[in-house]
């Protein structure tokens, strides 16, 4: 019995480790605050577009939305 909780302790530990060194991406961290700027102006602009309750007028505010978010991300690079 004892040896069965060792090895379930040790096994559970090894997964942890492994989970933890998993979820460390050098692409996860190597983010670009110019395009994240422009993704959260672009996220907020069309939460605002949503309240519109005319649908021509709101995907013409979510085309502009978009506009703009591409204009931004071109600009940055």
């Amino acid at each position: 019995m004892k040896q069965a909780t060792l090895v379930l302790r040790w096994s559970l530990a090894f997964l942890v480790c492994m989970g933890t060194f998993a979820a460390v991406d050098p692409a996860a961290s190597a983010r670009n605050p110019c395009k994240d700027r422009c993704k959260d102006r672009y996220n907020l602009r069309k939460d605002i577009c949503k309240a519109i309750p005319l649908k021509r007028q709101r995907h013409s505010c979510e085309d502009a939305a978009k506009h703009v978010r591409d204009e931004c991300k071109r600009q940055c690079r």
